[in-house]
């Protein structure tokens, strides 16, 4: 005789009244806090990385003129139809021969070369800067780094509000990279982390689920500090 489930879990539409036990399970069936820790800073320091590669990449190609450099750029821009699986196999062979498994380095060391889709986005932006700032600034004996972080950076600043709420939104929910790299408890991020919810015989829903209430609130917050940016930044990509 078989058992009887109950699939209508809407029960009510407002429950009420409203309990916040569940949080406080969710806080003690896993270490939420450490996870959270590792998910902060380590998208923090893609965001920072991912950002200001990406920056460089693209002011190199935007303001200076060399043979090639439009066969770079689609280049770049073709990298973005590779998938990710084509790379993980020889990437993983790679890090593990040096000793980076299970570690954060395989996951910040890769931005540290800019991303395809922050370059674009930064390239469109600085096309629509006139040459006129880089000439003044020459004439007034700035060199080309000063350029760069004083003249066109400042300048820049919708378009790389955009991609860091990009970069950082993304390792935030990067769960594929973390669960090839890491192994130990300590290291694991936020998203990792939640799939210790899913037994594999039962699974706490509720409890489940204010633990995903807990790894949305930064999100939440970062959106609307960055949400005027982000509404301003949305036309870069049409910019020539």
């Amino acid at each position: 005789m078989g058992q009887y489930y109950d699939t209508d879990f809407v029960k009510v539409w407002f429950p009420w009244p409203l309990h916040f036990e569940n949080y406080a399970k969710a806080l003690k069936f896993v270490p939420l806090f450490l996870y959270l820790w590792n998910s902060v800073w380590l998208a923090t320091a893609q965001m920072l990385l991912a950002v200001f590669s990406s920056a460089l990449v693209a002011y190199g190609l935007s303001r200076f003129e060399f043979r090639g450099r439009e066969t770079v750029f689609i280049l770049i821009i073709a990298s973005i139809m590779l998938p990710t699986q084509v790379t993980q196999i020889p990437l993983f062979m790679f890090y593990s021969k040096i000793g980076f498994v299970n570690s954060f380095k395989p996951l910040i060391i890769p931005h540290l070369f800019g991303a395809a889709y922050h370059i674009f986005l930064i390239r469109q932006f600085m096309m629509s800067l006139p040459r006129d700032l880089d000439e003044s600034a020459m004439i007034d004996g700035a060199n080309t780094f000063t350029i760069f972080s004083r003249i066109i950076l400042p300048q820049c600043k919708p378009a790389l509000m955009v991609t860091g709420l990009f970069a950082f939104l993304f390792s935030w929910k990067d769960i594929w990279n973390p669960l090839i790299y890491l192994s130990s408890n300590k290291f694991y991020t936020l998203p990792l982390g939640l799939l210790f919810f899913t037994g594999p015989t039962r699974v706490e829903y509720t409890v489940e689920l204010a633990a995903i209430v807990i790894a949305l609130i930064p999100t939440i917050i970062i959106y609307f500090i960055g949400q005027r940016y982000l509404e301003r930044g949305i036309n870069i990509a049409d910019l020539k």
